[in-house]
């Protein structure tokens, strides 16, 4: 039953610029890491992704202008 309702939880698309560090040559994690309630969303840099409204709740606190 888990399942249904997490796939039923609304979703919006978002993109997260890749780190503006990855032309010095210098190796960054190009991933933003969301945990809410134990579940951990990795959400790839310089994608559009469908995420739960929940952890764009989250993201848009660090990254207003998303």
């Amino acid at each position: 039953m888990a399942g249904k309702n997490a796939a039923a939880e609304p979703r919006g698309s978002i993109f997260i610029p890749r780190s503006e560090f990855q032309d010095i040559g210098a190796r960054t994690d190009q991933t933003e890491h969301v945990t809410i309630n134990g579940k951990t969303t990795i959400i790839q840099r310089g994608v559009h992704v469908d995420v739960p409204v929940s952890v764009f709740e989250v993201l848009k606190v660090k990254y207003p202008d998303l």
